[in-house]
């Protein structure tokens, strides 16, 4: 038994689907640049908090080297702490270039190393644990406001920070 099938006439012209083709390329586009866009205060913000949390990174990972010298029976917790918190910087430099849109390190301009004239007083065991809880929490408080990789990041350091500042120097 052979059944016929009847015949679908098409209800779009040629120049119709070719409109309609053009037009959702053209959403296609817009949406993907409008997804793609964030607002260079949005942008700024982001820099702003990052830059904060590297800076607190280095100031632990400072802390923690100069801990190693007066502490030397403290010296493999110190080491642990030193380099954890060199990583969350590295880490959080990356970010930060991602985010501010720098392609290559290459383009950057080159830091001058800092020198200081007076010598700060080294820091006491006390003073890295408080530094720790209050890098933790603040990255735990920023992390709140992410999304994506950024929030993981934070509460990444936030974890750890508390964990360096509650066991590891326990």
């Amino acid at each position: 038994m052979n059944v016929p099938t009847p015949a679908i006439a098409p209800s779009l012209s040629r120049r119709s689907a070719i409109r309609l083709a053009a037009a959702a390329a053209l959403a296609t586009v817009g949406l993907v640049a409008t997804a793609g866009c964030s607002s260079d205060e949005d942008t700024a913000a982001t820099v702003d908090t990052l830059t904060t949390h590297l800076r607190r990174a280095r100031k632990d990972a400072d802390m923690a080297a100069a801990l190693i010298a007066i502490l030397p029976e403290r010296a493999g917790a110190l080491s642990v702490i030193q380099s954890e918190r060199g990583a969350h910087a590295d880490s959080l430099a990356a970010e930060i270039d991602r985010v501010a849109g720098v392609a290559d390190e290459s383009t950057l301009p080159a830091t001058p190393p800092t020198t200081t004239t007076a010598q700060n007083p080294p820091p006491s065991l006390e003073e890295l644990m408080t530094s720790l809880s209050e890098s933790g929490r603040s990255a735990a408080d920023s992390a709140r406001n992410e999304s994506g990789y950024r929030a993981g990041l934070l509460g990444s350091i936030s974890a750890a920070c508390t964990v360096q500042s509650i066991v590891v120097l326990a």
